[in-house]
């Protein structure tokens, strides 16, 4: 099937069956980790609709990545059909100043943020990670891959930063709901080491 605009003309956003994207994982230092695993993504795409991921060709599992400005790059994508999640500190995150949207955002996620001198510590628990991981960058990263497929091109590679406090609003609902999906059929272990 194909779609068409109203003059019946092939818009070349053709309908294919679905096919799962790889997941691809990069091995870590032990000082680092992937919040989730190859199956928490495989999972989590599963049941996104099918528009969303059609053309998805990979989700890859990086080391970790600063922008210029020093701050931990979360989630980056380098063209359509390929979205990077990068590995995060295993301990407590040192971070400079997060505003105040920054640290109602993440304690919201579950996180526990303390101000520290000139910057805070940020202090996760596996789940809290997880679902922070989950809604706050791997959907903003296939929406953005959506978004490019679309058409739509946005500047730059990042699609989420330690210290951009996200423009996506999440119900409640919506954040108990994925908290529940992530809680059945845990991927072995609550911070995923890189995979073989």
């Amino acid at each position: 099937m194909t779609a068409t605009d109203n003059g019946g003309r092939d818009d070349g956003l053709a309908q294919q069956p679905r096919r799962p994207a790889r997941v691809i994982v990069t091995p870590l230092a032990a000082s680092h980790l992937h919040p989730l695993g190859k199956r928490d993504v495989q999972r989590v795409l599963a049941v996104l609709p099918d528009d969303s991921v059609a053309g998805l060709r990979s989700v890859s599992l990086l080391d970790t990545q600063s922008d210029e400005r020093g701050r931990l790059v979360l989630g980056s994508f380098r063209r359509p059909g390929f979205v990077r999640l990068h590995a995060v500190p295993a301990g407590p995150w040192r971070t400079p100043a997060l505003g105040a949207d920054d640290v109602a955002e993440l304690r919201r996620f579950g996180a526990r943020v303390e101000h520290r001198g000139n910057g805070h510590l940020v202090t996760w628990t596996p789940a809290a990670l997880r679902l922070f991981t989950v809604v706050g960058v791997l959907l903003p990263g296939v929406a953005r891959h959506h978004r490019e497929r679309l058409g739509h091109a946005e500047p730059g590679t990042a699609v989420r930063v330690l210290g951009d406090a996200s423009p996506w609003v999440v119900s409640d609902l919506a954040l108990s709901q994925w908290s529940a999906f992530l809680a059945v059929g845990r991927d072995g272990g609550a911070a995923m080491r890189a995979e073989s």
